[in-house]
């Protein structure tokens, strides 16, 4: 812990106010981390919670693989027509972008867990209302981003898989039975999902089904931003440090020592924090920029095919707003690379030192 006498000319942040802080700036991503079961609890020994979080784990895996499974077999064995089956590759690949970053999110629980604890120190050792000012400026930023990329994902999906398939027509079939939508086929085969109460079962299992992968997208985007704009409030600091150690450097050698090494002691964490983020989010980002460019495409074709036959029907227009939306987050992940080596390339500038922060390169 640093010494508070050190910081000339800063007024203390009480304990108690750094570590509600902590709680206000993670409060959205430890929510949709509880739901996926991968928010580590400070006491991992307790078995009841372990045992919830791996019940969690596996209810989120089965309700994706029964979106992903019965509408492949059909996708593939049952339609014939290609542009039918292409209209269905885009929604499925959705599917196994969230599945391979959840994938990924569960084996680095652990990862997680320590990013987390790292910030959660940071904020203890925040000794001044400058720093913390710094800090709670990019928290807020990180929760707005959450928050505006929850919006778009959850209401696109909403309309998709709510009002969707109440909105279109019902098909009468040759042997005079009602064909019902579903937000996703259904391999027939399988069992039959237009018989009651079949039908209300499927439906209800896909829209929880539809719920987790749009939870992880954004719980995705959620910890690529919290992290990110964390890394890049506390290069905020040592550069605000540096400015002070120049202008006031009047004391002491030892006091002049002391600061210094405090301020190296921050660049160190910082650069530490960075390289964890890279571990975490690496193969994450990566899907997330290869995904949503595939959408974007899928999305590109679909139109183009609508706009041939004279229409664009009300599925295309919902699933034009969820492409926009990962459009948006493959622009976000971009973003959070540029942003945290223009911080360090700034503190570089500013300041005489050489900061490499090689951060989501993937992106």
């Amino acid at each position: 812990m640093r010494n508070q006498s050190s910081i000339v000319g800063r007024k203390s942040v009480p304990a108690k106010k750094s570590k509600s802080d902590f709680k206000e700036a993670t409060n959205i991503s430890r929510c949709l981390l509880t739901l996926l079961g991968l928010w580590l609890s400070e006491n991992p020994t307790k078995l009841l919670k372990k045992v919830l979080l791996d019940l969690s784990i596996v209810i989120c895996y089965f309700l994706i693989f029964f979106l992903l499974i019965p509408c492949a077999l059909h996708t593939f064995i049952i339609e014939k027509k290609p542009k039918k089956q292409m209209k269905m590759i885009g929604p499925m690949s959705f599917c196994v972008m969230a599945l391979i970053k959840y994938f990924f999110m569960i084996i680095r629980r652990e990862k997680i867990r320590g990013c987390l604890h790292h910030i959660e120190i940071d904020w203890r050792r925040v000794e001044s209302l400058e720093d913390r000012e710094i800090m709670v400026k990019n928290a807020k930023i990180g929760r707005f981003i959450t928050s505006l990329c929850a919006t778009f994902m959850y209401s696109g999906g909403f309309f998709y898989r709510t009002i969707l398939p109440f909105a279109l027509p019902r098909k009468l079939l040759p042997d005079n039975t009602t064909m019902r939508p579903l937000p996703y086929p259904v391999y027939r085969p399988l069992f039959n999902s237009q018989n009651t109460p079949v039908y209300e079962i499927v439906f209800t299992t896909q829209w929880f089904g539809g719920f987790v992968i749009y939870t992880i997208t954004v719980a995705a985007c959620s910890l690529a931003a919290v992290l990110t704009l964390h890394a890049c409030g506390q290069l905020k600091i040592v550069m605000s440090r540096l400015n002070d150690f120049v202008e006031n450097s009047v004391g002491t050698d030892k006091t002049l020592t002391s600061k210094l090494g405090e301020i190296v002691d921050l660049h160190f964490r910082a650069l530490q924090f960075a390289v964890k983020i890279e571990g975490l989010l690496n193969e994450i980002c990566f899907v997330e920029f290869i995904g949503c460019t595939m959408n974007i495409c899928f999305l590109g074709y679909y139109l183009i095919t609508e706009l041939e036959q004279g229409e664009k029907s009300w599925d295309n227009c919902i699933h034009d707003k969820l492409v926009r939306t990962s459009r948006e987050e493959c622009e976000w992940f971009d973003y959070t690379s540029g942003h945290v080596q223009l911080s360090s390339d700034n503190y570089s500038w500013k300041n005489g030192g050489v900061v490499i922060c090689h951060f989501l390169q993937c992106s």
